[in-house]
């Protein structure tokens, strides 16, 4: 009888899954893959739909399109709880049953519990968050006589670039003058002491500097307390007029893992051991961003990004091929890969471990990784980077080679 597995999430974790799934599986299991909407995304780049730069639909591939030339499945719902006991998935439109199940369905927006966060600030978790970000600020621009203030509210990668593509939009808009004159305002303003806290302090000295000379003013040391309609109270007591307020501050675990009868870390993260699986059910395996791995010595520290899901959906794919075969599982180890952040059209950095490079060729190495993604799902759908029954040496061989570019 052939196995049902069913994936939840068409982001790189999900996808990857699914279609490596399929290479290893082929006729031999009924794959489906559950999103909330049609489309797969290239979320690193969703910044730059706030300057125009790029729409929605130049970084979305339609999963029907994409999964088309395979016979997995592809079920356009929410998933609103699962019952592990039972193997079954409910949706909002009724129960699926399996056999093993991957969860990949990210991360949402942390608040912490903020006052007037979440009623006067826009979200930036997908292209839709991003168009209408770029809708509203574009309006306010457009008032030659306006003044505004735009406040982009944490200064870990996300925020970093979104306040870079502001600035490109106030100057795509003719607005820079005013930028200068201080008419119109760029603030970043993060609670830790730097901005990009946990990169390299070459890498903070250079972006602190940079966003400075493009004219963002940088408020690090003191988080937002509250937020008002027109205004954001930071911890030192000092408030800020705004006109938008673009909230990059934290992620938490999906509602989805709240009601899980399965073990989660102290922040509510799902748990699940160096074969991604979880340790109470070896039947859900988990995948990208709403992981906790611990293997025998604790917890591993994984930093959620695109590049470690995309890994992590080969392991996942690989220890489910290798269980309906009654083979030996293989761990997830994390290596150090490039991490690529742009602040504009004109600069980006990129590092590595303590190293840092930095120059406007690092925004087209980005553009490159982006191109490349949607091109290889888009142009061999049926594409991953592990093949049938692939050896274990071959197989650590290809994680070795698993770099953005």
């Amino acid at each position: 009888m052939k196995k049902k597995v069913i994936i939840v999430g068409g982001g790189f974790g999900g996808l990857e899954t699914a279609l490596s799934l399929w290479n290893l599986l082929k006729s031999s299991a009924d794959i489906t893959l559950i999103n909330r909407n049609a489309f797969h995304s290239f979320i690193p780049s969703i910044h730059e739909v706030i300057s125009g730069k790029v729409r929605p639909r130049d970084i979305q591939l339609p999963l029907p399109l994409v999964l088309s030339p395979t016979d997995i499945h592809f079920v356009q719902d929410e998933v609103v709880s699962v019952d592990p006991g039972k193997r079954q998935v409910i949706t909002r439109s009724g129960v699926m049953e399996f056999d093993y199940l991957v969860l990949s369905c990210g991360a949402e927006d942390n608040f912490y519990g903020v006052p007037g966060v979440e009623e006067f600030s826009h979200r930036f978790r997908s292209p839709e968050d991003a168009e209408r970000i770029h809708a509203d600020v574009n309006q306010l621009l457009q008032d030659e006589n306006s003044s505004c203030n735009l406040i982009v509210a944490g200064g870990g990668p996300e925020g970093v670039e979104v306040a870079g593509e502001l600035i490109d939009l106030v100057r795509e808009c003719g607005r820079e003058k005013d930028l200068d004159s201080g008419r119109i305002t760029v603030e970043l303003i993060e609670g830790k002491a730097r901005l990009l806290s946990a990169f390299p302090v070459k890498a903070q000295d250079f972006v602190e500097e940079y966003l400075s000379r493009l004219g963002v003013k940088i408020f690090t040391g003191s988080g937002i307390v509250e937020v008002q309609k027109n205004k954001v109270v930071l911890y030192s007591g000092i408030k800020r007029d705004m006109s938008v307020l673009i909230w990059t501050g934290g992620l938490q675990p999906p509602r989805l893992l709240r009601g899980l009868p399965l073990s989660k870390d102290d922040q509510g993260w799902l748990k699940v051991t160096d074969r991604l699986h979880s340790p109470d059910n070896d039947s859900v395996y988990g995948v990208g961003d709403l992981i906790s791995i611990y293997d025998k010595k604790g917890p591993v520290t994984v930093s959620r990004l695109a590049h470690y899901a995309l890994d992590q959906a080969l392991v996942a794919s690989l220890n489910i091929y290798y269980d309906i075969h009654g083979r030996r599982s293989v761990g997830y180890a994390a290596k150090v890969k490039p991490q690529l952040v742009s602040m504009g059209k004109n600069m980006g950095i990129l590092t590595r471990g303590d190293s840092v490079i930095s120059g406007p060729s690092v925004v087209l190495l980005k553009k490159l990784v982006q191109m490349r993604h949607l091109i290889t799902y888009l142009t061999k759908p049926p594409f991953s980077a592990i093949s049938a029954k692939l050896p274990g040496a071959e197989f650590r061989h290809l994680l070795r080679r698993l770099l953005p570019i």
